[in-house]
């Protein structure tokens, strides 16, 4: 009897279970099973799974504070480069002449001080360049036909200056012919002997004279050994050779100011930096050379330092191939500096001043000098003090001394960094 009584309640159990899953939603399985697919319906529509929570996304890191920067006010801008003003005088009734009975270039030369005038030779339609002779004359070649002729000299005025007269002599037995401001019709041909001169009335407003060699055989070359330009105009000494003017603005910085030339200063060395000079450096704060660079050869610190040189004798530069590093802005309240340098050779001596906001003269110089020749090729310590500590609305100026002299080979260095203003 118990036994039929368990039997009895296990079966009502599965009946119990059997209706409770028979009020499901049709479709609906037991949430641990896997859905089956109706064979009625080849393409069922698959329960769309819940969309996963996003993660809520990181909040930013505050920035970091920016590093203080260097602060400079322009207190005023001072005189520009742009500004200097630029000069073409006019002299219409100032006279000059010049004459030579030597030459040196048979290609271009300037025959006065002033650069007013100007000659250029050309080959033409000669057989040859023309030719400077070891004696100082200048050969010009004949031409296969008379009438064309051979090659010649043009004579050009320049900054305003008129043509007047021109006269040029020959060493050598031959025929010349003239044109006026470049017309190609040429004047009449004339017969010279050797010693003879030949001269040219220019006409009114005359800026241009050729003169041809037109002879068409050997022996009949033209080799002039003499030449006087007459003209009016142009430039005169006062309008040639203007004072320089120190430019650049007055700005006020928190003292003391480093300078170490990394920042904002070319990185490359180039030859031509050496000769010609440059500017660089940030907004209102730039240097220049003269012979020098910013260079990265043989720095005293870091990548770069400023750098000048003094090369083997040009005779074409004389004493301007003594460079100078010089600030292109002046400082409020200066009173002194300090910086590093290194020289090459022991002779090697430079001179440092100052210049004051609005004025062009340089003040207070002072030599910089090894005083042992175990100094040379070591860095050394320099500070210069402005008028016994006088505080100046100023620039500095450091240049090479002649005194220096030439090297033999080579270069002389003199290298600077590390400056501090105060």
């Amino acid at each position: 009897m118990k036994s039929l009584n368990r039997l009895f309640a296990a079966l009502c159990c599965v009946t119990l279970l059997l209706a409770v899953s028979c009020e499901k939603t049709p479709g609906e399985l037991p949430d641990d099973k896997e859905p089956i697919e109706n064979p009625e319906d080849p393409n069922p529509t698959p329960e769309p799974k819940p969309e996963p929570t996003p993660e809520p996304e990181p909040e930013p890191e505050p920035e970091p504070e920016p590093e203080p920067g260097l602060k400079v006010e322009v207190l005023d801008p001072g005189q520009k480069p742009d500004d200097n003003q630029s000069f073409t005088p006019q002299h219409p009734e100032l006279l000059h002449e010049v004459e030579y009975d030597e030459f040196f270039n048979p290609v271009q030369d300037w025959l006065d001080q002033y650069e007013n005038i100007d000659y250029v030779c050309s080959q033409g339609n000669g057989t040859a360049w023309p030719l400077l002779l070891e004696n100082g004359h200048i050969r010009f070649y004949q031409g296969s036909n008379s009438n064309k002729g051979g090659s010649y000299i043009r004579i050009r005025s320049h900054n305003g200056a008129s043509l007047l007269k021109i006269t040029v002599g020959s060493a050598s037995k031959t025929t010349l012919a003239h044109s006026l401001n470049g017309k190609a019709a040429k004047s009449d041909n004339t017969e010279l002997e050797a010693g003879d001169r030949y001269v040219i009335e220019a006409a009114e407003n005359c800026d241009e004279v050729c003169i041809y060699c037109m002879a068409s055989e050997q022996s009949r070359r033209w080799e002039m050994d003499y030449i006087k330009v007459e003209y009016k105009g142009g430039f005169v000494e006062s309008d040639f050779h203007q004072p320089s003017i120190e430019c650049g603005p007055l700005v006020r910085v928190s003292l003391p100011f480093t300078e170490t030339f990394e920042e904002a200063f070319p990185t490359s060395d180039k030859p031509s930096y050496y000769k010609y000079g440059i500017t660089a450096g940030r907004d209102n704060l730039q240097w220049s050379t003269w012979y020098g660079s910013f260079s990265w050869q043989n720095p005293i610190e870091g990548s770069q330092s400023a750098q000048l040189r003094i090369y083997q004798e040009e005779e074409d530069y004389e004493k301007e191939q003594f460079g100078h590093l010089k600030m292109e802005f002046f400082i409020e309240g200066l009173s002194k500096l300090s910086f590093q340098y290194y020289m090459s050779e022991y002779w090697i001596k430079a001179n440092i001043s100052y210049c004051e906001f609005g004025d062009n003269s340089w003040s207070n110089p002072v030599q910089i000098a090894l005083s042992n020749y175990s100094d040379r090729k070591t860095v050394q310590d320099f500070t210069y003090v402005l008028d016994g500590g006088l505080k100046h609305n100023a620039k500095i100026r450091i240049e090479l001394d002649p005194a220096s002299g030439f090297p033999t080979s080579s270069h002389y260095d003199f290298i600077c960094d590390n400056f501090v203003f105060e």
